[in-house]
């Protein structure tokens, strides 16, 4: 290694000062060269799949060695990273080949035939794989990192009263900070029972890992009620917000108005039914049914008569006077019935009424009382907002603060995807252009002695720049090797020579 050295410097030392400045630029540009390619044509890596079980990554492990593709396993092997360019192909070909399997078995345990099985294990395995893939529907849902299902299906029986409904749990796994929506629990509990024959959502227990139950049906019910009432008040409040701001910005500009809106609403579901009976007013009405009863009579009269006591009033025994007349007798009836004057009213009100509003705005600058009252009734026309019912209304106009940061820079857009042959060749052009420069200001203009040849020192013949020289260089370098050659053989004589020069000046 010293051998080696010593050579170098040796070799180093024997160079011009212009050889060992191209030499330096030369190594300099062939370093950063490779620098420059190493940080850009360096390989990518992505995701391929994360959050593995050890058997699914001991899988996709087995399989990308089969496939011959490269692979890292980061945090504590259950991510598995892959070149970046063969992501998507190595993804499309695990899950063709089904790996991985999240931990569970799908219908693809009917791919294989057993032979002695009898109903009981297959149905058990039809059990198993139903299970597996209802695992695997809900793991696509965006909140769920992950999920177990248990079915139990319960034996047929002939007799109905002893037949029993199938039931269901589901366990699920959170992801950080994700929440389930009393929709996603029932879209759940429906999607398991409508999978399964003879299940209903009823029968369906969802719970997650820190052991709530997510589809108790008065915690739902409830829960959904409440959740659909905030989420109608907000929508409300936002809606006259944006509308608000949207028209008075147009006035005074981008960012100098705030508005914020209060509102209650009443969720009350309410229906009425009235029935009124109005009287008749002096026989007006509608006649509904008239009956009419007439009698007359006209005939002799007997004289019948008799004397007090038992003989004349005892049936049969009829006394008749002597003596008779002339008997006439009419009676007339009218009977008119009228329909009733009856009234029915239905009143139904619908739940999200707005029975209060309270609005506030504040505009950036000083404004003029008129001008505050102008807005106020713009705003107060806008929102509907009513007096009568007990709403209100406050403006002022104060300065805003200003941005701490200052006025927003530009935005600089960078081209991104900037093929790597064109930083490797600007780089290289630079070199290039960086080395023309240096050997320009090294190389000696036209007529110039060297300073090797004026001078008289001895100077190897490898040490003069490797080009070609005019004839008056080629010249003096002849004569100077001749007096070079001379001061060897005879330096004395040399010496008395130069010593006469240095007298005569």
């Amino acid at each position: 290694m010293n051998n080696i050295l010593e050579s170098i410097k040796e070799t180093w030392g024997k160079l011009s000062r212009p050889m060992q400045v191209g030499v330096g630029v030369f190594v300099l540009g062939v370093f950063l060269s490779l620098v420059l390619l190493g940080i850009f044509s360096r390989t990518e890596y992505q995701v391929l799949f994360s959050g593995l079980g050890p058997e699914d990554a001991g899988a996709v492990v087995s399989a990308l060695q089969e496939r011959g593709t490269p692979y890292r396993l980061t945090d504590g092997g259950t991510a598995v990273w892959v070149p970046e360019e063969e992501v998507f192909e190595t993804r499309i070909a695990l899950a063709t080949s089904g790996v991985p399997t999240g931990g569970v078995v799908g219908f693809e345990i009917f791919n294989t035939t057993r032979l002695g099985e009898t109903e009981a294990d297959r149905q058990l395995r039809y059990q198993w794989a139903l299970q597996g893939e209802l695992t695997r529907t809900i793991r696509q849902i965006q909140e769920i990192a992950d999920a177990r299902v248990h079915i139990v299906l319960p034996k047929r029986s002939l007799f109905v009263q002893e037949s029993q409904d199938a039931t269901a749990s589901v366990l699920l796994q959170l992801k950080p900070g994700a929440q389930l929506t009393s929709g996603q629990v029932r879209a759940i509990a429906n999607l398991v029972a409508t999978s399964v024959e003879g299940l209903i959502p009823e029968n369906v227990t969802i719970v997650d890992s820190r052991g709530t139950v997510l589809n108790s049906p008065s915690i739902m019910d409830l829960g959904s009620q409440v959740a659909d009432r905030f989420e109608m008040q907000w929508r409300y409040e936002q809606q006259l917000e944006n509308s608000v701001v949207a028209m008075l910005e147009r006035l005074y500009g981008y960012g100098n108005v705030v508005a914020r809106v209060n509102a209650v609403l009443d969720f009350a579901h309410f229906e009425q039914y009235n029935e009124t009976f109005s009287p008749i007013n002096r026989g007006e009405g509608l006649v509904r049914s008239t009956q009419s009863f007439e009698e007359t009579y006209t005939g002799t009269s007997t004289g019948a008569g008799g004397v007090p006591g038992v003989d004349s009033n005892v049936p049969g025994y009829v006394f008749l006077e002597q003596g008779g007349g002339t008997t006439e007798w009419e009676r007339r009836e009218d009977t008119t019935n009228y329909e009733l004057n009856r009234t029915e009213t239905w009143t139904t009100t619908l739940p999200g009424q707005v029975t209060n509003l309270a609005v506030s705005v504040w505009i950036n600058g000083d404004l003029t009382p008129v001008q505050l009252a102008s807005v106020e009734e713009s705003v107060a026309r806008a929102t509907g907002l009513t007096l009568d019912r007990g709403d209100s209304i406050y403006v002022a106009s104060v300065p805003f603060e200003e941005s701490p940061f200052g006025s927003e820079l530009p935005v600089i857009e960078v081209a991104a995807g900037i093929p790597i042959y064109w930083v490797i060749a600007l780089g290289v052009l630079l070199l290039i252009a960086l080395l023309l420069v240096v050997l320009r200001r090294r190389k000696p203009e036209q007529g110039e002695i060297p300073v090797a040849a004026s001078l008289d020192i001895t100077v190897d013949d490898d040490e003069l720049p490797e080009r070609e020289l005019t004839p008056e260089e080629r010249e003096r370098l002849n004569m100077r090797k001749q007096i070079e050659k001379m001061a060897e053989e005879k330096p004395e004589e040399v010496a008395l020579l130069m010593r006469t020069w240095l007298v005569d000046d």
